[in-house]
Order: C-alpha cells, then structure tokens, then sequence
C-alpha cells in the first residue's frame, strides 16, 4: 500500500483503516446521543483523532524532527478548520456554545505548547543545553575577565593546562587528554577578537598570558573547574565540544550580562545548576500566556500559542533548555499585556527592559512613537497615557544601564557595539531579515531558474568548502557583496514601507496594536538569527479587534512549517521564510488601513477605460 511517498506493509493499512474506522463509529454514536452523552463522545472523537494523528505522524515520518514539523502543520490547518466552521455555524444561525469553543481554542493552544516542547521530551541531554550553557553561562560569569572576544581562547589555555582526566559518569569512566586535544594540529576555534574566521589553537596556546592576564589565580582556576565540566559533559562527543569553539561567540548587551552574571555566579558549573538555569526559560515562558490571558482573554491566548508554536522559523533546537535566552519575549509581550490593562509605566519599562536585553525589540517602538507623534501633532501636546509610558521607559533605562554598568564595567557598551559591528558582517546561513532577502540570489529559489545550479549563484548548496580554512567563508563574502550592490534597493523599501506604516498607524490609538503592527521594523532593520523570530507572537492580540485575522495567522504558521520541509539548505530555507514573514507584516499593516483606500481601488479598477478619440473622414 502507498500513502503519498510512504509504503505501508499490510498491517500497517489495515491499523490506519480500523483507527478510522472507531473514531468514525464515535463520531456516528455522537450525532444521534443527546445532552452529556453527545458531549462525552464529541470529547472521545476528538480525543481519538489527536492521539491516532500524533501516533501515526510518528510511525510514518521519517525522522522525529519532520513528526514534529507536520504534528505542527496540522494543528495549524485544524485551527483554521475551527475558525471557518465557527463562522459557517454562525450562518447558519447555530452558533456554537462559548463553552465548546473555550474548550477546543485552549486544547489546540496547550497542544500546540506541547507539540514546541516534543511533549516535555527534552532533546538535549539531561533537559539542558550544553552548547548554549557554554557560551552564556562561562560567558556572563568570566565577562569581567574574557569580555567579547576572550571565550574560546582562554577554554583551549585552561585545556591545555588540565592536561589528563579522568572521571566516571553514569557509572562509565571516561579518561580524556584535554592538552592533546587542546594541541591537535587539526584543531581550530573562530577568531573573536579578529576577523571571526577559523584559526589554528597555536596561537592561543603559545601565547596564554593574552588570556590568563585578566584572571586571578583563584578565578583562573575555577574557570578551568568549570571547562572540565562542561568537557566532560560532552564526554564521548568530542567533535560536538570542539565545534562549541567554532560558533560566533558570547554577544549578549551589558543588561543582559549583567543579569546572567547575578545568576552565573551563584554556583561552580554542575549538572543540576545546569538544569536549574534552564529551568528560568519556562518559568518566563508561562509568565507570557499567563499575561495574554490575563490582559487580553482565552481566545488570543490560543491564538498565541498556536502561533508561537507552530510557526518554523524559531523552532525549538536552538533555544530550548537554554539559559536566559527568552527573557526579552516576556518583557517584549508583556509590554502589550500592560499597555492593554493600561498600566502604562509598567508597559514603557517593559519595553525598555526587552530592548536592553537583546535591542532588536526596541525597534517595534516605532509603532509608539508614530502614535505619540501623530497625537501631539494634532493636538499640540502628549497625551496623558504617552507620558506615564515615556516615563516609565526612562525610569527602567536608568535603572538598568546604571546597574549594569556597575556590574560589568563602564566600558561595556563599548566593547558591546564593537562587538556587534564586527559579528553584523559576518552572515549567518539561519540568518533572517532585508539585508538577507536583498543579499541572497531569490530568484534562484525558483525551480530551474538558469544560472543558479553552481557556485555564481552564491548558495551555500554549492558554496560551502569544507576544505577551506572556514567552509563559509567564500560564501559569506559573496552574500556581502551582493548586499553591498543592491542596497539602495533596500533602503528605498524601507521608505516606501515608512510612508505606508505611518499612513496607517496614524489613526491608531492604541499603544499595543501599534506595537504589533512595529515587528516589521525588526524585520527591515535587524539581522537576527532565525529563533529570535519568536516575536511574530505579538501579532496575536490585533485579532482581539480583527478576529477576521485568525485565520491568516494560523495559515501562515502552516505555511512556513511547509517551508521549513521543502528547503532542504538553511540559507535558501531563512530566505523564504524572511520572505514569507515580510509579507506577513505588511498584511498585518494594509489590514488596518481605511477602507476607502481599497473601495477607490476597486472603482479605478471597475471604470471601463476611455473610448478612443474618432477622427472625422
């Protein structure tokens, strides 16, 4: 028997049709039950659809990751099934019952929660992230000592100085020569401190007093405790650990450093402060449903998190058991929670707080500001509501940029913006945003478009050398280059998109709509690595007013998973997907713009042309 392109054996299309077959006859039983009866067999169809969906996807895909990816799919297209039946129920004037549709809105947003998470199934070893813990853990707690550019350098000196290890972890000894690896010729980490390429660990080896100059002689050994752990932890994945060091280093802002140092130094690394750490990411993460429920009602809640869940571009293998790395998307959503509950200083120290944390966020302000601007230009003064918000921003900025200068040192904003100077031209293959839609050849993503099957066309298809000193970097330059030719093209959408978005957001009066309407600025302005694209969340609370919108977001959560399947190449695969999700915030915009800008279209478009001229014979 063959299902699309999976064969099945005979007992596997006799399982599918006998599975079919039971949730039919429920189904069947529940049409002709009535009262709590019907109710308990409409609860056990659906119950037997989602389970027997769940269990097959799973026996039929070929790996975990595309279960996944379809169970999200699914859950996509389902909510966009209830949405039309919902509205076809209501024409026929049979409204379905609040209660029922509660019930299914919160049962799609929890699986959808629970489909990100692979069930609460980690899949990262012992439920953390031992790449991401590296980086922001040893980055945050030694800032003081490595800054931006020390993290790799000073891990291959305290291997180095380890030497021979042995230790037994679940009940397995393992005997590891860090020196020998630390001085293997073929060994190479990314050169944070130059021009982010590969190099050999010679250097840093030969020269140790770069690196061990900034500690003491009791920081310096427990660092060397704290690599040994994190070794150790990849104990039989010695190219997993090796590959942490060719990464593109520790970058987050000072706020942000600070924070994670408060944290970091709590405790030496260990396997159960590890988890603890990552443990704050999910704490955060029930704080942001719990605020949309709060501030806006069950239904954007489900909306939400069926978006968040669903959507592929910020999928769960990069960020999930990681340590502090979703602190900004509280702040960011819970700023439109509080704007909409009107707690309006709350809402501009909120802002401002996911603005410090990883900056990218700010930009949605610009939705603010055009509202602010738009009031005080036709009114000639700010509104009450706009200055509990300015004040509120200011209040947080002080706080927080005093504090972490105090905590991390004065010349930390410098050194931050050096840092991100030099790591904004070095692109990244899950790299999203305009400067990656202008810098990567689009129409080569069209089937058979010529000149775009070999290495001119700049595709890390045909790019990548893994013979050279980095595989990435003849590709990296000819995206740069190509950026650097059509940038004027750039900024010219970036305008037109300006005259648009304040045209519209003008006659916006609330704050948090605004703010929604503002992701796109992140997407024109920003660089960012696709798990950052989490912040399509906070287009959810606009169907609070526009519920007409549900049914776009679920599609395009679907649509990008569709995506994420067909591109099988990470820099083709982020392109469509920036590309797609530009879209997606522009029809977000035009669908808050008077009607009347359509209704003059569609009489343009309705005036038969004029007759031509006759001439007299």
């Amino acid at each position: 028997m063959q299902l699309g392109n999976i064969a099945l054996d005979r007992n596997q299309g006799l399982e599918i049709l006998a599975s079919a077959a039971a949730i039919a006859t429920v189904y069947a039983a529940s049409r002709n039950a009535e009262g709590r009866g019907r109710a308990l067999l409409m609860i056990l169809t659906v119950l037997g659809v989602v389970t027997g969906t769940i269990y097959w996807v799973g026996m039929l895909a070929p790996s975990v990751e595309v279960a996944i990816n379809v169970l999200k799919a699914l859950i996509a297209l389902t909510a966009t099934a209830c949405v039309f039946y919902e509205i076809d129920r209501v024409r026929r004037r049979r409204p379905i019952a609040e209660r029922w549709k509660r019930f299914v809105g919160i049962t799609l947003g929890v699986a959808s929660i629970l489909v990100y998470f692979n069930g609460f199934r980690g899949i990262y070893i012992n439920l953390w992230h031992r790449h991401e813990h590296y980086h922001y853990y040893l980055g945050s707690k030694y800032f003081h000592e490595m800054a931006y550019d020390g993290l790799y350098k000073c891990t291959v000196n305290a291997e180095d100085e380890i030497g021979k290890v042995t230790q037994t972890i679940d009940g397995r000894k393992y005997t590891i020569d860090m020196s020998a690896e630390a001085r293997a010729p073929d060994r190479k980490i990314r050169d944070l401190s130059g021009d982010n390429l590969l190099i050999p660990t010679a250097h840093a080896i030969e020269h140790p007093e770069e690196c061990k100059a900034h500690f003491s002689d009791a920081r310096w050994a427990q660092f060397k405790r704290d690599v040994e752990f994190f070794r150790f932890s990849c104990a039989s994945e010695k190219d997993y650990w090796q590959g942490m060091q060719k990464d593109h280093g520790y970058n987050p802002p000072p706020v942000w450093t600070a924070t994670g140092y408060l944290f970091a130094s709590l405790h030496d690394a260990s396997l159960g402060f590890m988890q603890s750490l990552a443990a704050i990411d999910e704490v955060y993460l029930l704080g942001m449903f719990v605020g949309l429920f709060w501030a806006f009602g069950w239904r954007v809640f489900a909306v939400a998190a069926i978006l968040w869940g669903c959507q592929a571009s910020a999928a769960n293998s990069w960020t999930i058991g990681a340590f502090l790395r979703l602190d900004w998307l509280f702040w960011f959503v819970m700023a439109a929670c509080f704007a909409r509950k009107r707690w309006f200083k709350m809402a501009g120290a909120s802002m401002v707080y996911a603005g410090l944390l990883r900056i990218f966020p700010g930009l949605a302000v610009i939705g603010w500001l055009v509202v602010a601007g738009a009031y005080l230009v036709k009114h000639k003064r700010m509104r009450r509501d706009h200055v509990q918000t300015l004040i509120g921003g200011v209040l947080a900025a002080g706080v927080l940029i005093g504090g972490s200068v105090a905590l991390v040192g004065k010349d930390s904003y410098k050194q931050f913006y050096e840092r991100i100077a030099a790591h904004d031209n070095v692109p990244l293959t899950n790299h999203m945003g305009l400067r990656v839609l202008v810098g990567h050849r689009m129409e080569c993503l069209i089937p058979g478009f010529p000149g775009c099957e070999n290495k001119a066309s700049g595709r890390m298809k045909f790019v990548k050398d893994d013979s050279a000193r980095d595989p990435f970097e003849k590709w990296g330059q000819m995206r740069n280059e190509r950026y650097a030719k059509y940038k004027p093209l750039a900024y010219a959408f970036i305008l037109a998109t300006f005259i648009l978005f304040v045209a519209v957001v003008r006659r916006i009066k609330s704050l948090w709509m605004a703010q929604a309407l503002g992701q796109v600025w992140i997407i024109l302005l920003s660089q960012l690595t696709s798990y950052y694209y989490a912040f399509v969340i906070i287009a959810a609370p606009v169907t609070k007013v526009r519920r007409d919108l549900e049914v776009w977001l679920f599609g395009f959560a679907a649509l990008t998973q569709f995506i994420w399947l067909s591109f099988g190449f990470y820099d083709d695969r982020h392109a469509v997907l920036t590309l797609l999700t530009l879209v997606f915030a522009n029809f977000l915009i035009l669908s808050f713009a008077p009607k009347r800008w359509f209704q003059r279209l569609r009489r343009a478009e309705a005036t038969p042309p004029p007759a031509p001229p006759t001439t007299p014979e």
